[in-house]
C-alpha cells in the first residue's frame, strides 16, 4: 500500500510551555511520508529555541509577525505539498499512531474526502478530563453543537482547494467555517475509531479567553453560508436543536456521557 504524504501545520505564538510536546507528538508518529510545518508568529518566550531543536526534521519553520492564527494556518498550507492536510495547535497533541491510521484509511478509501476521530480533553499538565465524541454532521453543527474536532481531523488537498481554504478573517471559528464549507460542498466524511488527539484546556487557551468572539463568529459562519437558519422562528430553531441533539446521542451514544462531563470544565 502506498501511503499518501500528510502535511501538518502548527501555528504558534508564545506557547513555549506546551510547544515541544506538540512538536514531539507529530514527529514521533513514525509516519513515512510526513511534511511538518511550524508557523510561529514572532514569539518572545523561548519558542524559537524549542523549534530550532527540531529544525532538521521540519519541512519549514519560521518566526515572524503574522495576522493571527488563521493567517498562519493559511500560509502554512500554501507551502505544503501533501495530499492530506491537517493542523495541530501548539498546545494540543496527536496520540501515537494517529497519522498511520489516517494515511492507511485514505489510501484504502480513495472516495473519502475527510476523516476525524474522538479526542481527549486534558488539563494543562496533560491529565485527561473527559473524551469528546463528536459527530460531524452539518445539521448538528448548525443547529445543535458547533464543536469541530479540529485536532483529530484530516482532509484531502483537493477538498481544501475546492472550497478556497482557511478564511484568515476569523480569529476563532476558522475551523467551523472551513468544515461547514466542506460539508456544503458535499464532502464524503468518515469517522475513524479511537482517540486521535488531545485537546488541551487551560486558562490561556483562546477557547477559554474569547468566548464572546466564539459566539459572534459562530453566528457569522451561519449567516454567511446558511442565512435562512437565523431567520427561522425561535420555536422552530429550538425543535431542530432538540432533533439534532437526539440524533447525536442516538448515533453516538457515548456522547451523552461526554456532554455531562463537559459541563464540569467548559
Amino acid at each position: 500500500m502506498i501511503l499518501p504524504k500528510i502535511s501538518v501545520v502548527t501555528p504558534s505564538f508564545n506557547q513555549a510551555q506546551f510547544l515541544e510536546e506538540t512538536i514531539r507528538s507529530v514527529l514521533s508518529q513514525g509516519y513515512p511520508d510526513l511534511e511538518y510545518i511550524v508557523m510561529d508568529g514572532g514569539s518572545t518566550d523561548g519558542s524559537v529555541g524549542i523549534i530550532g531543536k527540531y529544525a532538521d526534521r521540519l519541512a519549514h519553520w519560521q518566526s515572524a509577525k503574522d495576522d493571527g492564527q488563521a493567517d498562519a494556518i493559511r500560509k502554512g498550507f500554501a507551502m505544503a505539498n501533501g495530499e492530506i492536510l491537517g493542523w495541530l495547535n501548539s498546545d494540543d497533541t496527536l496520540t501515537p499512531g494517529t497519522l498511520g491510521k489516517v494515511g492507511e484509511f485514505f489510501a484504502a478509501h480513495p472516495d473519502v474526502d475527510l476523516v476525524y476521530g474522538d479526542l481527549d480533553l486534558v488539563d494543562p499538565g496533560g491529565k485527561r478530563l473527559y473524551t469528546a465524541r463528536p459527530l460531524l454532521r452539518l445539521g448538528i453543527l448548525v443547529h445543535e453543537n458547533p464543536f469541530v474536532p479540529q485536532q483529530s481531523m484530516f482532509w484531502r488537498r483537493s477538498l481544501y482547494e475546492k472550497v478556497g481554504g482557511v478564511d484568515p478573517t476569523f480569529r476563532f471559528a476558522m475551523d467551523l467555517d472551513l468544515v461547514v464549507r466542506f460539508l456544503i460542498a458535499g464532502s464524503r466524511v468518515r469517522k475513524l475509531p479511537g482517540i486521535l488527539a488531545k485537546y488541551r484546556w487551560h486558562p490561556a487557551a483562546k477557547s477559554s479567553t474569547i468566548r464572546d468572539v466564539l459566539e459572534r463568529e459562530t453566528d457569522d459562519v451561519i449567516r454567511r453560508h446558511l442565512p435562512a437558519v437565523l431567520e427561522e422562528q425561535a420555536w422552530r430553531r429550538f425543535l431542530k436543536k432538540m432533533y439534532y441533539r437526539g440524533m447525536r446521542y442516538t448515533k453516538e451514544p457515548r456522547s451523552f456521557a461526554s456532554a455531562l462531563m463537559s459541563r464540569r470544565w467548559v
